[in-house]
């Protein structure tokens, strides 16, 4: 869905949706002038997105009777990569597995919950073949072990690939919020990049609600 916004001194045309929802909080002002599809003239844009937030876009409505999956626990990306450097990426396996379990709910296959659990279980799979390779003193163990804990981080990068694609499947559909996540920024920054962006949805629907119940 597209808006038209306009602010006193700053004319920023025309925003989608999911801009106005998230991108616009800051930049958009309550007083500033907006018209939305459905309305025919220019009202305060608290109010166009108050109608917004209540009928939702054209094929993804937040008020539909469509069984909505909700979002996992809103963890903010900036503790959540503390946590990780503090664990030494342990973490970062635990919030795979949940970011993953979460993308199961969305797309109804379980896929993305197999390939993640490919990397720790080839990280132990490693390091126990190295350790037998350095007991009974056989270079070749090592080579195997290396193989698996390589082998484990690239199906890992498969998983979260997987999770990243749930996310926007589910999030150009059934809520359309027109999501688009970068294949770059999932593939350095995995778990926590796909986690700064459940934030930024959380901030969109809890402007929602929000709106909501002050109406």
């Amino acid at each position: 869905m597209d808006y038209l916004c306009g602010a006193v001194n700053n004319n920023l045309g025309h925003i989608r949706w999911r801009n106005c929802r998230v991108r616009a909080i800051g930049r958009v002002l309550p007083n500033d002038m907006a018209k939305s599809e459905g309305l025919a003239d220019w009202y305060p844009f608290h109010k166009s997105w108050k109608y917004s937030c209540a009928r939702g876009s054209r094929t993804g409505d937040l008020d539909s009777p469509q069984e909505v999956v909700p979002l996992p626990a809103n963890l903010h990306w900036g503790l959540l990569l503390l946590l990780v450097a503090i664990t030494r990426q342990l973490f970062n396996w635990i919030w795979a597995f949940v970011l993953a379990n979460w993308a199961r709910k969305l797309s109804g296959n379980n896929k993305a919950m197999v390939l993640v659990a490919m990397y720790p279980g080839g990280f132990l799979a490693g390091i126990l073949a190295m350790a037998v390779g350095e007991a009974t003193h056989t270079p070749a163990m090592a080579g195997i072990g290396v193989f698996c804990i390589v082998a484990g981080a690239i199906v890992y990068l498969f998983g979260i690939f997987k999770i990243r694609d749930s996310m926007e499947e589910y999030y150009n559909s059934r809520e359309n919020i027109g999501l688009s996540l970068s294949g770059v920024m999932t593939f350095f920054f995995s778990s926590i990049y796909l986690q700064y962006h459940v934030n930024r949805i959380a901030v969109g629907k809890n402007g929602c609600a929000l709106l909501k119940t002050k109406g």
